[in-house]
């Protein structure tokens, strides 16, 4: 797979899970996984749609507390397009659509990821803006 395929499969990989986790239905080796956060470069920021700004270390506190907080919630990726790309880094947008849950919204994300050699695909910078 090449840098825009990798990217394309994290995002909807990513959103697949967050999904089984917000509605509490992940085996107990996916939630370890997803509790390991291997996807995430160990600079990860987040800028969330309200303008918080969150770290590796905040996303894993915060993890354990949303786990099943959102039963009924779906979460549709869609418009996944390339922004930018370079050797070993990539900047992806995405419409992220949330309904049910409690949830409903729609946000516009970039995600900047980076890949080196033997290293999977980590997410290094996601900004998200609601939509209207």
């Amino acid at each position: 797979m090449n840098l825009n395929e990798l990217a394309r499969h994290e995002i909807v990989h990513f959103h697949e899970q967050i999904e089984k986790w917000f509605r509490g239905e992940m085996s107990p080796s996916e939630m370890e996984e997803m509790l390991a956060l291997k996807a995430f470069h160990a600079n990860f920021r987040m800028i969330s749609p309200t303008g918080v700004a969150r770290s590796r270390a905040d996303l894993a506190d915060w993890l354990p507390e949303v786990y099943a907080a959102k039963t009924g919630i779906v979460l549709e990726v869609k418009d996944i397009s390339l922004r930018f790309e370079q050797e070993g880094i990539i900047l992806m947008e995405y419409i992220e659509i949330q309904t049910g849950g409690g949830a409903d919204n729609k946000r516009i994300s970039t995600a900047l990821f980076v890949h080196h050699e033997n290293v999977q695909l980590q997410w290094l910078d996601l900004h998200e803006t609601f939509l209207p």
